[in-house]
């Protein structure tokens, strides 16, 4: 029989292992117990470690822990579903692998982590507000999978909404589930975190060294490297005389450590717009971050990044001196718009996390972005002079790098290990074999080198000057109309700049799109870039000069900053407020007499239309760029994608359609069939007799790239409306000819329309076009609607390269405008597979009856949109109070998560049931009565979260219906605890 004695110590390890492991798995039960939640690491020290996990049955709970080249040792701890096993007498700075074991049973392959050093350089990530289960935090989460570190930080929020027990796993341990396990974390509770039980179920998932004399799990400190941190509970009270104030002025003073470091959650320094500073904690805990020298302190809370200048005294004092305050609120939850104080260094708004790291008597801090930039960065120096520069100290400071692990912003890709940019596609260097080009560096193919690295042909890029720009300025000028400058300016939050672009004659999707600017007047900070969602402005022809400018008719400030506090940020109206939470990368520093660029694609992705960026700067440095009335305009170039196919073909196509229809709220489904060697004529036929509450109307188009002769005579009378679409693409291969000539008189009466336009590409084809109208009976009414249509059809089987086809249609419409309603039947004659898939509209943006004048004109007639006037156009207003909460439940609010079928039956009475005692709330007469009602509510909420969370472990839902429904109960939690809060009290009378 083999023993761990003999061989060499790996041989001797893996072996060992292996015993345990078998030796375990023998006692196991035929049902083995399955990880709900972990491993994931906490008390991390020098010598020791705890390692949590929980089973979805009660098990025995064991962990297997060995270094990475000894001996495997067997702890056991207690019976249950959360395990938590303490190992100690481990060894400083070592590598060690585990397995967590339940009844014997290994519970997934061995995870390993690092001890703590004393003598070791370290590195930590740091984020806060980040427990959303949302595509931003998984952003993050990303880009921290790729940052090395040795330990997390949290700056509290780490579960919303509400520090609920059943949102700590989708939120927390299945987001981090791949760092948990190798990194500890050291967390911190947040305003949201202690909603429940005041922290209870926070306290049931973390462990916490409570190493105070009130032995509190709420605050503790502990040591890392040369660093000592300490985390507070800032819910709590931080007044001298406190208990975690006397914690926290022992504990510093106690300290011998190099770094001392302070983290909370609610920021103290802060420029942001939604919370701003903490004056209170500041005035209590400053004094003591100055008397002990803090030299770095960690806040959120704000949903964005802000680092402070050196302070002490809340004075601004030199390098070296001082405490430097980081608000890193940028985990995952929307962010905040964030302006500049005169403390700030830098501060943007954005989603990010901090990487901290610490060498001896240096620190450096950077805020690096979910695409692996880093946005900022300080060096703090104490006790000497830095060690001297190398490469892998993660800073660029030597001429020879071009990067330094993290600190790559120069680097297109990843950063190589001899600290010079790994080659990559957009680096503008051809250094790859399967590269012909690369940005300017394009012999091969001067102007036309694809955004792929390949030689692209002419046809490939468009080019593009704003077919408007202005700039809005803040104070004495908030009323002035700038659009005849030839510059364009931006200061810090004071000013915004404008540009509009004209893409409705560009077809084809864009897969690249660069911004040039030719800088004017140099700045440290060149402006980040944000969309518009609204291009309905417009610009003015005055050149800003003198007070006359008032009377220009252009865009101004005051159209922007519409509740007038010199602030642009999510609390104005305005249609043309810039959407900071899609900010695109910026200019960084710009110098005079230079051109610019920056990556817009982002902005581009809506088809053919017309479409407008905002720039704005954190800079005090004003910014100004040549406007279109200069001699050198900005340029938007454009990369477009490739056709789908190429055709050789000649084709005829004449079409005459007479329409008259007055169109509502229109929800358009595209189908996009790509053939090759086929020629394709598509008819759709229906006939329906009955009056009908909608009608739907379907066209199918052709398009080729060769030469074509088309001719198109149309006649039609329509108000035009937002669209929603949807795409499906199929493709065949198929050869089949099919002619058709359909005649069709339809009466109807319309309201909300539903229109689905289906697109062929075709290769060595032609394609004709028809144009069907159908309407189906849903609800009689005294009115009668009748349709005939005639199609003769024949297929055949193409061999030659050529093809001709000619198609005449002819179609007559005539509508009225009574409500109406409607189902839809077509079928086909062709082969190719064509899929429709239509998804219920959730607009934003309500029909313009030609412009409105009042309210009412734009009534949608939905008891959840509440539609407003504004500018002429209408638009969705914000819901408020126990109808928001209400609406955050409807239905239709799932469907595109969910689809169109019905929810399991338990799940969805819990769901109604909680949207009941909601409704019950608003109908009540009485405040009492409402509150009752709400809670109610609360509770019902709960139990379809859980509903949700069972439908979803027993496979009944899929997992983005799972995640839509969590988020639209979690929704509705909020807003119902923010309607209790908001009426804490009722009066006796019930009033």
């Amino acid at each position: 029989m083999r023993t761990c004695e003999g061989g060499g110590p790996r041989a001797r390890a893996t072996w060992c292992a292996l015993l345990i492991i078998l030796a375990l798995a023998v006692a196991a039960p035929a049902m083995a117990a399955s990880l709900t939640r972990g491993p994931y690491l906490q008390l991390l020290t020098r010598q020791s470690v705890t390692v949590v996990w929980n089973t979805d049955v009660p098990a025995a709970c064991a962990l297997a822990v060995r270094p990475l080249d000894g001996l495997a040792t067997l702890r056991t701890g207690s019976v249950g579903t959360v395990c938590a096993v303490a190992i100690d007498g481990l060894l400083p700075g070592t590598a060690y692998a585990y397995t967590p074991f339940a009844d014997g049973v290994p519970l997934g392959a061995e995870a390993v982590f690092r001890t703590d050093d004393a003598n070791r350089p370290i590195s930590f990530l740091v984020l806060g507000d980040s427990g959303c289960d949302c595509s931003a935090q998984l952003a993050v989460r990303d880009a921290m999978l790729k940052t090395p570190a040795d330990f997390i930080l949290h700056t509290g929020d780490m579960i919303y909404d509400a520090g609920a027990p059943q949102d700590f796993d989708p939120t927390f341990f299945a987001p981090y589930r791949d760092i948990v396990r190798h990194l500890v974390l050291w967390p911190c509770l947040g305003n949201h975190d202690v909603e429940t039980a005041s922290g209870a179920p926070w306290r049931d998932a973390f462990y916490t060294p409570a190493n105070n004399p009130a032995a509190s799990e709420d605050y503790y400190s502990f040591d890392a490297g040369n660093a000592h941190i300490v985390v507070l509970d800032s819910n709590a009270i931080t007044k001298p005389g406190s208990p975690q104030y006397v914690f926290l002025d022992h504990d510093l003073a106690a300290t011998t450590a190099t770094w001392k470091v302070v983290a909370f959650h609610h920021t103290i320094y802060s420029s942001g717009t939604k919370h701003g500073s903490n004056l209170t904690i500041r005035a209590n805990l400053v004094p003591l971050f100055d008397a002990h020298g803090v030299g770095l302190v960690l806040m959120a809370h704000e949903h964005s990044y802000e680092r402070t200048k050196p302070l002490h005294a809340n004075q601004i004092v030199s390098p070296g001196q001082g405490t430097v305050y980081i608000t890193t609120g940028g985990g995952g939850q929307e962010v905040y718009t964030v302006g500049s104080s005169t403390f700030t260094a830098h501060s943007e708004s954005v989603h990010h996390f901090t990487r901290v790291a610490i060498e001896g008597g240096t620190l450096l801090a950077q805020m690096i972005r979910p695409d692996g930039t880093i946005g900022d960065e300080v060096t703090l120096v104490k006790g000497g002079a830095p060690p001297a520069p190398r490469c892998g100290d993660g800073i660029v400071n030597q001429p020879v790098e071009a990067c330094d692990g993290a600190d790559h912003a120069a680097c297109v890709g990843a950063c190589a290990p001899d600290c010079t940019c790994a080659p990559a596609c957009g680096d503008g260097h051809a250094d790859a074999p399967a590269e012909a080009c690369d940005g300017s560096d394009d012999a091969a193919c001067p102007g036309l080198c694809l955004s792929s690295c390949q030689c692209g042909d002419p046809t490939a890029f468009v080019t593009l000057t704003p077919v408007a720009d202005t700039f809005v300025q803040g104070g004495t000028q908030a009323t002035w109309d700038h659009g005849a400058a030839d510059h364009l300016d931006t200061l810090e939050l004071s000013n915004l700049i404008y540009l509009k672009f004209d893409l409705t004659a560009v077809q084809a999707p864009v897969t690249r799109a660069t911004l040039f600017l030719r800088c004017t007047d140099g700045s440290d900070d060149g402006g980040a870039i944000y969309p518009v969602l609204d291009s309905g402005w417009v610009e003015g022809d005055r050149t800003g000069l003198d007070a006359t400018s008032a009377l220009g008719p252009g865009l101004k400030w005051t159209d922007v900053d519409t509740n007038g506090d010199a602030v642009v940020d999510s609390l104005d109206t305005s249609p043309w407020r810039p959407q900071f939470t899609g900010t695109m990368r910026g200019f960084g520093v710009v110098i005079p007499g230079r051109d610019f660029m920056a990556d817009v694609t982002p902005a581009f992705q809506g088809g053919p239309g017309v479409y407008s960026l905002a720039i704005a700067t954190n800079s005090a440095n004003k910014v100004s760029y040549a406007a279109r009335e200069s001699a050198t305009p900005p340029l938007l170039r454009l990369e477009l994608a490739p056709p789908d196919t190429t055709t050789t073909t000649s084709s005829t196509s004449s079409t005459t359609s007479s329409s008259t229809s007055t169109t509502v709220p229109t929800t358009s489904t595209t189908t996009r069939s790509t053939t090759t060697s086929t020629s394709t004529t598509v008819t759709t036929s229906s006939t329906t007799t009955s009056s009908t509450t909608s009608t739907t109307s379907t066209t199918t188009t052709s398009t080729t790239t060769s030469s074509t002769s088309s001719t198109t005579t149309s006649s039609s009378t329509s108000t035009t409306v937002p669209t929603t679409s949807t795409t499906t693409t199929s493709t065949t291969s198929t050869s089949v000819t099919t002619t058709s000539t359909t005649s069709s008189s339809t009466t109807s009466t319309t309201s909300p329309t539903t229109s689905s336009t289906t697109s062929s590409s075709t290769s060595s084809t032609s394609t004709s076009v028809t144009t069907t109208s159908t309407s189906s009976t849903r609800v009689p009414t005294s009115t009668t609607s009748t349709s005939s249509s005639t199609t003769s059809s024949t297929a055949s089987t193409s061999t030659t390269s050529s093809t001709t086809s000619t198609s005449t249609t002819s179609s007559s419409s005539t509508s009225s405008t009574e409500p109406t309603s409607t189902t839809t039947t077509s079928t086909s004659t062709t082969a190719p597979a064509v899929t429709t898939t239509t998804i219920a509209p959730t607009p934003s943006t309500l029909p313009t009856p030609a412009g409105c004048q009042t309210d009412s004109e734009c009534d949608a007639h939905d008891p959840c949109r509440v539609s407003r006037c504004v500018a002429g156009r209408c638009e969705d207003a914000p819901l408020a109070g126990l109808q928001a909460a209400r609406c955050a439940l409807a239905p239709q609010v799932a469907t595109s998560a969910c689809g169109s079928g019905p929810l399991p039956p338990a799940l969805e009475l819990a769901l109604g049931r909680a949207q009941g005692a909601i409704e019950t709330a608003e109908g009540a007469n009485s405040t009492r009565r409402a509150r009752s009602a709400v809670r109610s509510g609360l509770q019902l909420l709960d139990a379809a979260a859980q509903r949700v969370r069972a439908a979803e472990g027993r496979h009944l839902i899929a997992t983005d219906c799972g995640r839509t429904l969590r988020g639209m109960v979690r929704q509705a939690r909020v807003l119902a605890r923010r309607y209790l809060k908001k009426h804490a009290t009722a009066r006796a009378d019930g009033g």
